[in-house]
Parts: C-alpha cells; structure tokens; sequence
C-alpha cells in the first residue's frame, strides 16, 4: 500500500493511496480517495489521480494492470476517471460496504485502459456472451488487445460434472473455481450453493476465460442464480501468467437499488442485459433503479 496526501496551510485535506497486489498478484488498485468537504469541488480528487498515475508510470518495477473500483453513489468520480483513461469493465451490486453511508454500495470496476497488455490469447465463451467481450475489449482496442474469441457449444462439451474442480474463497465473496483440483463439481457445486443460502454477501466468481474447459461451468453457475458482471482482461494471475476473467455475481439481495453512473456505465449494463428503470436523467449522469 502507498499512501498519498494533499495539504493546504499545513492541513492535511485530501488522502488516496495505490493498493498493490490488490485482487491478485501484479495489479494495482487506485482506491481510498477522501477529500475535506470544505475543499470539494476544487480538483483535489483530479490531481490526487493523477499524481497516483504518475507515480506509477514513474515506477521501474510495475508493469501490471491498474484499476479502480467507482462507487455508483458519486458519478463525479466515475467521469474524473474516464477523463483520465480509465473504461467501466464490470458493475457489481452491494459489492461494498458504507463508503458514503451505511449502506452496501454498487460499484463499477474501472480499467485504466494503457494498462491492459496486448496478448495473442484465446478467449473461450458461450455464444451468448460473445458480445459481452468484443464490447469491452474494444474499448481498449479495435483489434480487441490480441484477444482470439471462440466461442464453445456447451452442449456437445463435456458437462461440469466430468471436471475435477478446486475451489477457494477469501474476503467472504470472492470465490475462485480452477480446473486443477481433485474435487468432483457436485461437492465445489454444493460449497456454492450453501454460500448462497446462508451468506448476505455479494458472492462473485471469476471464471479464468483463457481455460477452455471452464466454459462448463458458465451453465451452472446460471442455474444457482450467477449472472454475468462483466469481462475483464488481465484480472487473474495464474503461475505468473496473465489470465482474463469473465465475472459472474450473486448479490445479496435482489431488491432494486439507486445508482447513479455514467453514460459510459449505463452503455455496459446495457450490454450486459441487466434490466432498469430510468428514473432521471441529468446533465452528466443518469439516476437508475436496478
């Protein structure tokens, strides 16, 4: 972690930090930005990003993907990143806990788009999600950063079932499932299923998009209530190696909630399907109820 603060007549007014290795090894999380409220509104948060920015390009020993996750509550900070080459890759609902409040927030993952590397790999997803990864990836790049989509028939691959699974969660959301365990899919299934039982949770699921057999289990994530938050090039790291990530989410509830996103959001809930009601639209962002 590298914190960073911004001072006025010997005040501190405004903090920020980089999180290194922040959801896996080699990114960099750009979070934990709070100015003074008496010294809002006069670009403390811009030159904070920035400086952040700056210092990682300066930095010899990082070359990893940067990112950052904007609360839905505060579309001032979703445009000051898109200003400064970040793109929405992912929403999640009630992904974070009282930031502005003591409720969950959404939240949408931000990519800073220099950062994502170009890579001659194959992405591997059902046909219906096709769209969802051309979309995304070409925001960074009309040659969509190297990335070769194949799309799969999952009905003539062999079924989630006939994997051996490993399975591993930290934070109490975040749940991984790789192919490389010993595990039979109904007992990694089962483990997942009862976190959505018994957890108020948002659960997420990463699934490594680069491994061809894990398209078997896009299906049953379905069926336990999973659906897709989006696509995110470089998210994983596996033995060194950048991996891409297709994320599906389970949210605690399914109650409507406000947010309050960008053009360039809203765009992607589009793409991704999820259904909302327009409740204002403003200058320069729009109030939905998902």
């Amino acid at each position: 972690m590298a914190a960073f603060v911004a001072e006025t007549d010997g005040r501190v007014v405004g903090v920020a930090a980089v999180e290194y290795d922040s959801f896996d090894e080699g990114n960099a999380q750009i979070c934990k930005l709070a100015v003074h409220p008496d010294h809002q509104g006069r670009g403390l948060g811009r030159e904070l990003l920035k400086h952040r920015l700056n210092v990682l390009h300066a930095d010899p020993t990082f070359d990893g993907l940067v990112y950052s996750a904007a609360v839905t509550s505060h579309p001032a900070s979703q445009h000051n990143l898109i200003a400064r080459g970040f793109e929405p890759y992912s929403v999640h609902k009630h992904l974070q806990e009282g930031y502005f409040g003591p409720d969950a927030e959404s939240e949408a993952i931000m990519l800073y788009t220099p950062s994502i590397g170009y890579a001659e790999r194959d992405v591997y997803v059902p046909a219906r999600y096709r769209h969802i990864v051309e979309r995304t990836l070409a925001q960074a790049s009309l040659d969509l950063l190297g990335r070769r989509i194949r799309t799969v028939n999952t009905v003539t691959y062999p079924t989630a079932a006939q994997l051996r699974m490993a399975l591993s969660h930290e934070a109490g959301f975040l749940w991984e499932v790789t192919p490389e365990g010993s595990e039979p899919w109904a007992e990694t299934k089962s483990e997942l299923l009862a976190a959505v039982r018994d957890d108020d949770e948002h659960l997420m699921v990463p699934i490594d998009a680069n491994a061809r057999q894990l398209v078997a289990l896009y299906e049953p994530l379905e069926r336990a209530g999973f659906y897709p938050a989006g696509f995110i090039p470089d998210w994983l790291t596996r033995e060194g190696e950048q991996r891409d990530a297709f994320v599906f989410q389970h949210p605690p509830t399914e109650a409507p909630t406000t947010m309050h996103v960008v053009e360039d959001v809203k765009a992607l809930l589009d793409v991704l399907g999820l259904e909302y009601r327009v409740v204002a639209a403003h200058d320069r962002y729009w109030e939905l109820e998902l």
